[in-house]
């Protein structure tokens, strides 16, 4: 599994994925979103709190600790 990154507006539940990324097309990926602004809603920051927590138990023994 590899990453790539790049910055989207969400527009009525839709990512576009820029042109340069046009291999990804018809693709399975995981998501991983960010928000810069705070989220009002408590059952968003719930969710993102239990995933961030859940990380070191999906750690590979032999990763590197620059994930942790």
């Amino acid at each position: 599994m590899y990453a790539v990154e790049f910055e989207a507006d969400i527009r009525n539940g839709v990512v576009k994925i820029p042109d340069e990324f046009v291999r990804l097309k018809n693709t399975h990926a995981r998501v991983v979103v960010l928000v810069e602004e705070a989220d009002a809603n408590s059952d968003t920051h719930a969710l993102s709190d239990h995933s961030a927590s859940t990380i070191g138990d999906r750690r590979a023994p032999d990763e590197d600790d620059v994930w942790t």
